[in-house]
């Protein structure tokens, strides 16, 4: 119901003013800004091609949030803009770690690469996004469709452009400061400043900290969600002459977060398929209560170190409107995970409780301590190159050539080994990915008012995963192994093994874009976009999942006309082939989850923004709405298979598709893929009114609406619908001053934010009936209401 209210406000709002008078048009004479608070979204430009294009001129789907848009929406990092952005839907399970970001229905379980790519600057940004500092960007650039033949690798649906502040001619910065519930501190400061007329340094710092909003039950005095941030910047940029010009950048990122919250429904909740494999059937709900056992962890929660090297040359060669570019990008980034798996304060056990856990002698073993509760880390290094040729951009005919390389290493951290129940912890697979690329495009204005354009790219994707192996004396002291059954200090733990594969691909772009007036576009494009396969771990069902491949076919509107800022309209129809998703499985001594390719998916969508003056510039109507109409048209999953048929799929304890009637039991054919909500959107109100020579009161409200979904393919447990209501008051001066009253989901919606398909092997909870363990399901809480007061000087 309230999907189309939504939709219907945004249409009521659109239709009318379409058919207003030129009187209201000159109200809001073109590429001026008739919305309080909103500069004219028509003046925006972006790099969405890795070209200076304004929006309305761009032939693709993007949403732009310059700083003073990032500030309006209350937007601390990507999550938050997604809220106000048509087709973007992430979902933030697990704190600030393993991002899954959703742009139109391609549905991301495991981790965001190969789906979104991020980028600063154009540059590919390796690691979590979350945490990721808005507070001293130029704007945000949200570009949706495949991008793989302009971006590249990573960016199967859609990419995500930070691009950061450069010196101006001036000094100038900025200083701001936060405090708010669950003892909520934040101090940021920026300045930029020209030295001489051909240099200009950078400087900027971040310090975040907030309590976690839940008790931990199994942990006195603990709170889940803890969150800690110190960022530092600093850059600097040269233009020895007119034509050419060069920058190099450094940012440092530091978090230091406690365990998320998260809480297992557990097996006695199901209420579905109880003959088969019992599951949850219809609306989950958050847990009154969250009890996670962080202190049979190494180090609970995220520890994130990095540092990033970001460089650019740019040349017009001698004048002549040819541009010769290069990129270049190098980061360094370690990574400490710990988590309690059993997302419980019971304790699981694989291996029965620790009294009998030696019933399967295993070397090393430490029988107090469960396999569910793991620290990881993992060092990553990577480093890109980019280089490119430009033609003037003043031609009829323009083109541009460029050839890209990246290499991207990642290594398991041995520091964080233990022993548990299962014996000593195995190191995981070291990867290695050297992707190399050459790519063009070219323009072409068959009248002033239509532009042709092509863009394709070819890259070759060398995956290889090492699977190493150690010998236990090599890394234990031989105190801490004499303590455990069978110590054995000559243990050879895992297999040393080498995989590699090759992935080819040619990723075209097609547009053209039909300028019927200076404040009116249309566009259409044809585009096709890859995700590069790999490797599960070893053990897995399967060993490979293999490349995901998405076409898209579009068309769009662009324009200010008929009294908006802007208004933004495109419908979408995409053919998604060898989704990754995953699955589970289960041994004697494991359960883990694989990626798996489960067929082939149809997605349709609309997508909906502007921005409409309702009383000139005091009072303004912001809008977004998505309609996603996802289906999976052929697709296998084991588990489908157990739901339905239970035991009778199965042969000595394995699923067994095979056996009579298993294959066509196992179908998710029809089935909406799991994350993706078919409704979601945003409607604002901003007001803004002179107080006093040089002083405006402002406000705003924001009702933020998403559709319920799924949370796997077999379309039972979802998470109903969530409405959250964000508010702001304040008071800014015409010298950058600016104080805002903040409210962020004001009336507590509690919908949950995250469902995780999981099993409970609590004590005394039985088998299914089809043999396997009991389902459950592991829930994360939405944030709770907060409030808080800004105050931020700009200079």
């Amino acid at each position: 119901m309230l999907a189309g209210l939504l939709a219907g406000t945004a249409l009521a709002v659109a239709v009318p003013a379409m058919a207003q008078s030129t009187e209201t048009d000159a109200q809001a004479p073109t590429g001026e800004s008739a919305t309080a608070g909103e500069p004219a979204a028509s003046m925006i430009v972006v790099t969405a091609r890795k070209q200076e294009e304004t929006l309305l001129d761009v032939p693709i789907a993007v949403s732009a949030f310059d700083s003073a848009r990032i500030e309006d929406r209350l937007a601390q990092d990507v999550g938050d803009l997604a809220a106000f952005t048509p087709g973007f839907q992430i979902q933030e399970s697990f704190g600030r770690s393993f991002d899954r970001p959703v742009i139109r229905g391609a549905s991301n379980i495991l981790m965001a690469e190969g789906k979104v790519g991020v980028f600063l600057d154009g540059i590919p940004f390796f690691g979590d996004f979350s945490s990721l500092d808005l507070a001293n960007v130029e704007r945000v650039e949200v570009i949706k469709g495949p991008q793989s033949a302009v971006f590249g690798r990573g960016t199967l649906s859609g990419a995500i452009n930070v691009v950061l502040k450069r010196p101006g001619d001036e000094l100038e910065g900025k200083i701001s400061a936060t405090v708010g519930e669950y003892d909520r501190r934040e101090l940021s400061a920026f300045v930029s400043t020209p030295i001489t007329p051909w240099l200009g340094v950078q400087a900027g710092a971040k310090f975040y900290d907030i309590d976690g909003q839940f008790d931990n039950t199994a942990v006195a005095g603990e709170r889940l969600g803890d969150q800690n941030t110190r960022q530092y910047m600093a850059g600097v940029y040269l233009d020895p002459s007119p034509d050419m010009s060069l920058s190099l950048r450094w940012l440092h990122q530091r978090d230091d977060d406690s365990h998320y919250a998260i809480g297992l429904q557990p097996a006695s909740e199901n209420n579905c398929f109880l003959d088969t494999r019992p599951y949850y059937c219809g609306e989950v709900e958050a847990p009154d209560t969250y009890g996670i056992n962080s202190d049979r962890l190494q180090r609970p929660g995220i520890y994130r170190n990095a540092d990033r090297f970001l460089g650019d040359f740019s040349w017009d060669i001698a004048g002549s409107g040819y541009e010769f570019s290069f990129q270049a990008g190098y980061s360094d980034l370690v990574e400490v995970i710990g988590t309690d798996q059993s997302y419980d304060d019971r304790d699981f056990f694989l291996l029965g409780s620790p009294v009998v856990c030696g019933f399967i002698p295993i070397g090393n073993q430490l029988c107090t301590q469960s396999g569910f509760n793991t620290t990881t880390g993992v060092h990553r290094k990577t480093e890109t190159y980019e280089a490119r040729i430009t033609s003037p951009g003043t031609d009829r005919f323009r083109w541009r050539l460029g050839a890209y390389t990246s290499l991207d290493r990642s290594t398991p951290m041995e520091e964080y080994l233990e022993a548990s129940e299962l014996g000593l912890d195995m190191l995981g697979d070291a990867r290695r990915i050297r992707n190399r690329a050459v790519f063009g495009g070219i323009d072409f204005d068959v009248t002033e008012a239509l532009t042709l354009g092509a863009e394709l790219r070819h890259q070759v994707d060398k995956v290889r995963n090492t699977t190493l192996s150690y010998r236990a004396g090599d890394l234990f002291a031989p105190e801490y192994l004499a303590d455990l059954a069978f110590p054995n200090p000559d243990q050879i733990v895992g297999e040393a093994g080498v995989r590699s594969a090759t992935f080819k691909a040619t990723l075209p772009r097609f547009t053209a874009n039909w300028a019927v007036s200076p404040d009116l576009a249309l566009y259409a494009q044809y585009s096709q976009g890859n995700s590069p396969g790999g490797f599960n771990t070893v053990g897995a069902p399967e060993e490979t999942f293999d490349e995901e491949k998405l076409t898209n076919y579009e068309i769009g509107l662009k324009t200010n006309r008929w009294g908006f800022d802007y208004l933004n309209l495109s419908l979408f129809w995409q053919d998604y082939s060898d989704q990754v998703l995953t699955s589970t499985y289960q041994t004697e001594t494991r359960i883990d989850s694989y990626s798996v390719n489960i067929g082939k998916t149809r997605i349709r969508g609309l997508e909906l923004e502007g921005a409409y003056p309702l009383i000139g510039r005091s009072v303004s109507l912001q809008f977004n709405y998505t309609y996603l109409d996802a289906e999976i048209r052929r697709g296998i999953d084991p588990d489908q298979a157990v739901l339905l048929l239970g035991a009778e799929c199965k042969t000595d304890g394995d699923t067994n598709l095979d056996l009579p009637g298993c294959r066509e039991a196992a179908s998710v054919a029809g089935n909406r893929p799991p994350l993706v909500s078919k409704h979601s959107g945003a409607i604002g109100l901003r007001t803004e009114h002179e107080i006093a020579p040089g002083w405006s009161l402002f406000s705003g409200a924001d009702l933020v609406y998403r559709s319920s979904f799924f949370a796997q393919v077999h379309n039972l447990a979802e998470s109903g619908d969530s409405t959250r209501v964000n508010l702001q008051l304040g008071v800014r001066d015409d010298n950058g001053l600016r104080v805002t009253l903040w409210g962020k989901n004001v009336f507590g919606d509690e919908t949950p934010v995250g469902i995780l398909r999981y099993v409970d092997l609590g004590a005394g909870v039985p088998s299914a009936p089809s043999g396997d363990s009991s389902r459950a399901f592991a829930i994360t809480p939405a944030r709770k209401a907060e409030f808080g007061l800004t105050v931020s000087k700009a200079f």
